[in-house]
């Protein structure tokens, strides 16, 4: 009798005396391992596109992270096990199937390991701050607070999984209470806007004003409160601020600014070195721009301002012309040269083609007093449901005046308007969330739109909660908190940014390198461990090769950084302790592989004695 026909009696037999020999031998089929395989290609396949075409939260909801994925990899672990023992007893030709066998088996608890145990996120550190203790990762959660007894619960919630839509709301009950949270709006990216709302309890009026100047077209929206220490006073850059007072001070301003008169050549070919000279001693700030857009153009002449605003006009129409700019200052184009030479030490032409044109600007104006910034006061008007103001500004004459809702004044800043919105006898300033509607390729904080619903059928107000905030809603009857953010994972030890540098590449703003130093601090073990972080180059924690190897390490990258804040750095925090054990089964698989195929057929191929 054969080998193979002896191991079948024996394989039927073992199945004929134990039902669990049946099991085992249904379970470790090559049928079932066919099917197992196949269906998972088809499924990672799918997952590929779903990712790409959603993101990866979606496609860690719907395939890798979901029961039935975790089901089916349970079933090719039994597989694979049920399969090593339907050999038994083991030969010696079976070495290399076992080690393979048992490799892909170890790797698999290895990955299920990492992702139950093991994490991926961010950590933010900034240099003098307190050292972080969290680390934050890519799981949304939502935390709302018991009506009844005020204990707070928490639970994943993604939005972009199964995005809630008003025809598509998302419900969820509230702990302790018949009270529902109804979920019926998502917005990807979100804008904090502050408000001015009658408030009944304050006995502090305020208003709401739209400022439009010279930096486009666009408004600047502003709220003040009376005798409020956060909103009764607002800046406008480092220039210029906006003061609600009880009564107007006395203006502290001259009624006359000192003036000056100053003359330019600008030259087209070096626009940058202009010959200039003014009588105070100190430029005016204007520059002027000569040349044209394409060859055979007409000349232009460029106007940019010392704020950074300007105009273009063509330079005949301006030519011998003067121009009463906004800022109060008067421009001249006095002379125009085609081709400026000098003859006798003096400009001329040489000739009317403009081979190297170049202008004479004539400015008179006031200079400005760069030491003080322009401010804007108001104060209850003399009749209710006014308001009088005091504008002044780093030259010219102070501007009074009593102003009404829906009306527009000048500040008596050049080139600026000020229009009155609303006026609220009894008010508060509320910051509230609202979708963006400006697409932006950056990602952004995205904002859910909620609000509570009784049994009755009775709803609440509805607001905005953007990621990473919280807000009370209520119906009638209930109250409750909700907020909505990412998951926080403690770390059992703590992390300090001590400095952090942005090495360039020569000549250049590029950045070459990120280097930071931070410090590890465990306080169970009183240890403190410096390391530097470099790209390419990140640190762990706890020190020592154990720790690396088992994976019970935490490793930190560079993953972002500020470039208006060189104190501020980004790091990546990547915690696997499956680690080991995915490396021990890739391992073990090559071994097996190996063995299977190489060793048996050196071994087939020796000659029997």
């Amino acid at each position: 009798m054969s080998l193979d026909e002896s191991r079948k009696q024996m394989v039927s037999a073992r199945c004929a005396r134990s039902p669990i020999w049946r099991i085992v031998h249904a379970l470790g089929s090559l049928d079932l391992a066919m099917l197992l395989l196949i269906t998972l290609t088809g499924v990672c396949a799918a997952a590929t596109f779903l990712e790409s075409g959603f993101s990866a939260r979606v496609a860690r909801a719907y395939v890798y992270g979901s029961p039935w994925f975790n089901l089916w990899l349970i079933l090719l672990c039994l597989n694979l096990i049920c399969s090593a023992a339907t050999r038994w007893p083991w030969q010696r030709h079976h070495t290399g199937f076992v080690i393979t066998h048992a490799g892909i088996i170890i790797l698999l608890a290895g990955a299920l390991v990492g992702r139950s145990r093991g994490f991926e996120g961010s950590v933010d550190l900034s240099r003098g701050a307190p050292p972080a203790q969290e680390v934050l990762l890519d799981r949304p959660r939502l935390t709302v607070e018991s009506p009844a007894t005020g204990q707070l619960f928490s639970t994943p919630f993604d939005p972009e999984v199964r995005t809630p839509r008003p025809d598509r709301p998302r419900f969820l009950p509230l702990p302790g209470s018949d009270v529902q949270l109804v979920i019926d709006g998502y917005a990807n990216r979100s804008i904090e806007k502050t408000e001015l709302t009658h408030d009944s309890a304050s006995t502090n009026p305020g208003f709401a004003m739209e400022f439009t100047g010279p930096f486009g077209p666009e408004p600047i929206r502003l709220s003040l409160v009376l005798n409020s220490a956060a909103d009764s006073r607002a800046d406008l850059g480092p220039q210029a601020s906006v003061e609600f007072l009880p009564t107007l001070p006395k203006s502290t301003r001259p009624s006359t600014a000192p003036t000056f008169r100053e003359t330019q050549m600008v030259l087209a070919r070096d626009p940058a070195q202009p010959i200039l000279h003014n009588t105070s001693g100190q430029p005016s700030g204007f520059h002027f721009f000569l040349g044209s857009r394409k060859s055979g153009d007409p000349l232009e002449l460029e106007i940019l301002r010392p704020d950074g605003s300007g105009e273009i006009y063509r330079l005949n129409d301006v030519l011998n012309r003067t121009l009463e700019d906004f800022s109060g200052a008067k421009i001249l184009v006095a002379r125009y040269w085609p081709n400026l030479v000098l003859k006798d030490g003096q400009p001329s032409t040489d000739g009317d083609r403009p081979e190297n044109p170049a202008v004479l600007v004539m400015l008179e104006g006031t200079l400005p007093d760069t030491t003080t910034p322009s401010r804007l006061t108001f104060a209850p008007g003399p009749t209710p449901g006014t308001l009088s103001f005091l504008g002044e500004s780093a030259s010219g004459t102070p501007a009074t005046g009593i102003v009404r809702p829906g009306e527009t004044f000048s500040p008596g800043w050049k080139g600026w308007s000020v229009k009155l919105v609303s006026l609220e006898k009894n008010a508060r300033i509320e910051t509230v969330t609202l979708p963006s509607e400006k697409p932006e390729s950056r990602p952004g904080r995205p904002a859910l739109h909620a609000f509570l619903r009784s049994p009755d059928g009775s709803s609440g107000p509805a607001r905005w909660i953007a990621s990473g905030t919280s807000a009370v809603l209520t119906s009638p009857g209930a109250a409750s908190r909700i907020g909505f953010g990412l998951e926080l994972q403690p770390l059992p030890f703590s992390i300090r940014l001590d400095s952090f540098d942005v090495p360039r590449d020569p000549g250049t703003d590029e950045p070459a390198n990120f280097r930071a130093s931070i410090t590890f601090a465990d306080p169970k073990k009183n240890l403190e461990v410096p390391a530097q972080l470099e790209m390419n180059h990140p640190a762990t924690f706890p020190p020592g090769l154990l720790p690396q190897i088992t994976g019970l390490s935490y490793k930190f990258s560079q993953a972002g950084w500020d470039p208006q804040d060189l104190n501020r750095t980004t790091l990546q925090v990547l915690h696997d302790p499956g680690w080991l054990l995915k490396w021990s089964g890739s391992l073990l698989m090559v071994a097996g592989i190996f063995s299977m195929f190489y060793l048996r057929r050196e071994t087939q191929s020796q000659p029997t004695p």
